[in-house]
């Protein structure tokens, strides 16, 4: 029934906002623990991520029907409400009757129906009044962007480029295939596929965009290891690092594998790929990825990239390191409300896997270092502290050519890749080249 579709998106929505878990990970459970048939698992889903990324502006919209809008609420009785509010607010084919009818059912079992009152009594209220909700005049809450982010990004990358990321982010990210070419092509993969749910990308031969087309994991092909689930920035940093058959590469921080899996097949399956991250579990699904696209030359291993030993040299070593992660929010929208106090520790992390992962690297080879948020502190500065306190590297330019750069003035050996430039997530890459001469290290 409906009701069970409203009920796992709560239990989602709770274990996001009282527990802090991952977005993909608690609605993905909340359904198979639901047993949802296909339809009510999308309506879940829908609501689920919905109301996290409208969130603020939900929240705006329900606190003008309380008597007391400066009220604070038990959370799982506002989550309640802003499933109902979502439906109302953006869900056209969705009766406001049904919308308050099954948020009433939802808080007829939680605390034996005690605020189910309240919910019916807001819903209504905000069934007859939300024509009149007036426009918010914080730009926090019509973008659904907390202001300490959108000051980051203000100062970061300026006023006009801000503005046109908060378009950009207000949108759904979109999914994007990765083509193996060991086996197949990308207009072979098309044609099992078609045209109605994908189409190719011109900025990536090998890149496939689908169209609404569900669990991509259940696509014709996906079982055989035709493809596998890749975002477009993501694949345009495998071209940047640019591995080549034969070479050694090291992947320090690989979960959840999609961009070893790119670059080994970009190796044409000829070299040596190590996959590291500092969990088992992630590391076996690196294994069981390269094992359905036949990516022999992969090895996954546990190592911290931040303090464990590895005696091997390679050619070309990427690092991507553990970010704030605000160029993924549409992706994981529950980023959107993290405490940027939270973000302070991070840039001196990641320096640390960069500084361990650059003896990693034999003389005259390249090291690659990215995140998937857009934040100078966690990007150019961390690149640019390295370069100072590691005169055996210098920059390495990136091969763009032909790539849209954003950002202004940027220098060649980075790159900042934003979400209207092709459609991908938010990522930053750098790269960097280990002289071939020895340098004499600098001394008090």
């Amino acid at each position: 029934m409906a009701t069970s579709s409203r009920k796992a998106a709560l239990a989602a929505l709770n274990a996001v906002t009282q527990n802090e878990g991952y977005s993909n990970i608690v609605i993905d459970q909340a359904i198979r623990t639901a047993g949802l048939a296909p339809r009510d698992a999308a309506l879940a889903a829908a609501l689920f991520y919905g109301v996290l990324e409208k969130r603020m502006t939900l929240d705006y919209a329900i606190r003008r029907f309380l008597a007391k809008p400066k009220q604070k609420m038990d959370e799982t009785v506002l989550n309640i409400l802003r499933i109902g509010a979502y439906q109302m607010l953006y869900l056209d084919k969705i009766p406001d009757s049904a919308a308050v009818n099954e948020a009433v059912l939802c808080a007829e079992s939680y605390q034996h129906g005690r605020y189910k009152g309240f919910v019916n009594a807001v819903l209504r209220s905000l069934a007859r009044g939300k024509a009149d909700i007036p426009s918010p005049e914080s730009e926090s809450v019509r973008w659904n962007i907390p202001q300490a982010v959108i000051d980051i990004w203000r100062r970061d990358y300026g006023a006009p480029l801000t503005e046109k990321l908060l378009e950009a982010m207000a949108g759904r990210a979109e999914t994007f295939l990765r083509v193996n070419a060991l086996k197949t092509t990308a207009a072979q993969l098309l044609e099992k596929l078609s045209p109605s749910v994908a189409a190719p990308v011109s900025a990536l031969p090998e890149a496939l965009r689908l169209h609404g087309a569900g669990d991509p994991t259940a696509l014709p092909g996906f079982s055989e290891g035709l493809f596998h689930v890749q975002d477009l920035s993501s694949q345009l940093l495998c071209a940047l690092v640019d591995p080549q058959p034969g070479e050694c590469v090291a992947d320090v921080c690989a979960a959840p594998g999609g961009k070893s899996f790119t670059m080994a097949e970009r190796m044409e399956n000829r070299g040596r790929l190590d996959a590291f991250d500092l969990y088992k579990g992630r590391v076996n699904l690196i294994r069981k990825g390269a094992q359905r696209l036949g990516l022999s030359i992969l090895s996954a291993a546990v190592r911290d990239a931040a303090k464990g030993a590895c005696s091997a040299q390679y050619d070309r070593v990427l690092c991507d390191v553990p970010c704030s992660g605000l160029g993924v929010i549409r992706r994981k929208p529950e980023i959107r409300y993290k405490k940027p106090e939270s973000f302070a520790a991070l840039p001196a992390l990641q320096l640390k896997i960069l500084t361990h992962s650059a003896g990693l690297v034999r003389p005259g080879g390249l090291l690659f270092y990215s995140t998937c948020t857009l934040h100078q502190a966690e990007n150019g500065a961390v690149v640019s502290a390295f370069l100072e306190q590691n005169p055996a590297f210098e920059p390495y330019a990136l091969p763009v050519s032909g790539v849209a750069r954003s950002v202004p003035a940027e220098p060649a050996h980075m790159l900042t890749m934003m979400p209207m430039d092709f459609g991908g997530d938010g990522f930053f890459a750098a790269g960097l080249r280990r002289k071939e001469s020895p340098v004499t290290e600098r001394t008090g």
